[in-house]
């Protein structure tokens, strides 16, 4: 019998899911282990490429959005074309100018590794690194935690944790060892090849998109990596009539630009990674069995239309990682309950967003529609690309005590510049962090600072631009409570104290009258 090692919490897989979610749990003191059964980090390869703005503001409350912003490219050009061609360009970054309520607009194109390493780097600022080549081959739980037996290279190993995640993608070994079915479809008529390669004579300050009258923008996209110095490169293509598919080869890639662009001038060469992808639509119908919670691909994967599926996962990880926080702390198992209350509905949505976009891209005129997505990432086809809109109204962690603020518990919270007694701030700089925030709202500016409280962080806040006022509906002084996660738990002219005490109590937060 192998030594039993132990952690608070094991995370399997280290993406960006399991690395957001290893980062959020680290930062909230929570012990932690992150196990990953590739032997090597990715460093290649061309999926999970953008980065829409709701997980900035993630990132931003991590503390690594400007290191997104220094290796990523934002609001990137888009030129479509008609064979050789030019059909038209536009420039997104005029219609996706950032706002004082939404400092974060547009989508940073950048390679999920390069990602994945700023998360990593981060995260190892916390003492916490990434244990690879070790695989999860079983586990069994109880009332008190889960045993989770791995195998790496000494061995196999025994790990007791209080909780389990699996962030380890559509193969999911913990979703499979869980039993909780994947429900869904995975369209068997449509392949794609993907490849990473260097090209020349083509102009990097854009993305180039074929247009095809039965492919749309599947035909063949074009999409500069210049973090690598490469390119990001997609065709669809088709069986032969033996059900045969093409290679993802170097020499196939040459050939589908050869017959689809045409541009002359323009070489593929030095291929480092390639794949062949089809879409797949399904989600679980729980995420959660008892000391064992999923996320990102791991629930659900959907068509790459729209960018959403490295997106989601990132929030669903940031949904959960306080929750598991506060659980440890003493709060009440209902509050874990909840991450599948609110995660659930954002992933059926998604799934059928990025399915009816996927069906409208690539068809005919889907490289237009692909332009005009980038340039309205607010509505493009009744969906939301931004992120922004995510809400939790009606869930079970929301309170509103009375109509003084137009935005209510559940939504998003909102930025904005604003002053309080320490001086000139925003109050994403209020937010950032494993803490509740609770904002008073007033034009009052002689108010002392009330005394902040273990995992909670009070803040008067005066609003003299009137971005405040704006973003949350204020008409007069107002109560908001922010959690952890950025969105929005109580909302009052002013909270009384039984009812403040009362409603952090579910989150193992202890509020006194000061």
């Amino acid at each position: 019998m192998p030594k039993i090692e132990s952690t608070d919490v094991l995370v399997l897989g280290a993406g960006p899911v399991g690395l957001a979610l290893a980062i959020g749990l680290a930062r909230s003191g929570v012990n932690c282990r992150v196990i990953e059964r590739d032997a090597d980090f990715r460093d290649r390869g061309v999926r999970g490429k953008g980065v829409n703005p709701r997980t900035l503001e993630v990132f931003d409350d991590l503390g690594i959005v400007d290191e997104i912003y220094a290796r990523g490219d934002l609001n990137l050009k888009i030129r479509t074309y008609e064979g050789s061609r030019l059909v038209h360009e536009v420039d997104p970054g005029p219609a996706n100018t950032p706002t004082p309520d939404r400092p974060h607009a547009g989508v940073v194109l950048l390679a999920q590794h390069h990602t994945e390493a700023v998360l990593r780097d981060r995260l190892a600022g916390y003492g916490v690194k990434v244990e690879l080549a070790t695989e999860l081959t079983g586990y069994t739980q109880d009332d008190d935690g889960v045993l989770a037996t791995v195998r790496r290279g000494d061995g196999t190993a025994a790990i007791r944790a209080r909780y389990l995640v699996g962030c380890d993608g559509g193969r999911s070994a913990v979703r499979k060892l869980t039993g909780i079915p994947f429900l869904g479809e995975t369209w068997e008529e449509e392949r794609f090849l993907m490849g990473s390669m260097y090209i020349d004579g083509l102009d990097p300050d854009a993305l180039h998109v074929w247009n095809h009258h039965q492919l749309g923008a599947g035909a063949l996209a074009l999409v500069p990596m210049r973090q690598d110095g490469q390119w990001a490169v997609h065709a669809s293509v088709s069986p032969d009539e033996h059900g045969g598919l093409p290679a993802a080869s170097l020499d196939n890639f040459r050939q589908l630009f050869a017959e689809r662009a045409g541009l002359p001038g323009v070489r593929l060469h030095g291929l480092t990674w390639s794949s062949v992808w089809r879409p797949t639509v399904r989600m679980v119908e729980r995420y959660r069995s008892g000391r064992v919670f999923l996320a990102g691909d791991a629930a659900h994967c959907h068509s790459a239309a729209g960018g959403q599926g490295m997106n989601t996962g990132i929030q669903d990880a940031h949904n959960l990682s306080w929750k598991l926080a506060a659980a440890l702390r003493g709060a009440p198992d209902a509050l874990l309950d909840s991450y599948q209350a609110e995660r659930v509905p954002v992933a059926r949505a998604v799934l059928a967003a990025s399915s009816a976009q996927h069906r409208a891209l690539f068809a005919g005129g889907g490289a237009q529609k692909l332009a005009d997505q980038f340039m309205n990432l607010t509505n493009t086809g009744g969906a939301d690309l931004t992120g922004l809109s995510i809400s939790y109204r009606g869930g079970p962690l929301g309170h509103d005590l009375d109509s003084a603020t137009g935005i209510r518990a559940g939504d998003r919270a909102p930025d904005a510049p604003c002053l309080t007694p320490d001086g000139p701030t925003r109050l994403f700089d209020l937010f950032r962090g494993p803490h509740f925030t609770l904002l008073t709202f007033t034009e009052a500016t002689d108010r002392p600072a009330p005394a902040p409280l273990p995992g909670l962080r009070r803040a008067t806040v005066h609003d003299p631009d009137g971005h405040a006022r704006h973003a949350y509906g204020l008409t007069g002084d107002a109560t908001v409570l922010v959690r952890p996660d950025g969105y929005v738990s109580l909302t009052a002219a002013s909270a009384p104290a039984p009812d403040l005490t009362t409603h952090l109590r579910q989150f193992a937060i202890t509020a006194h009258d000061n």
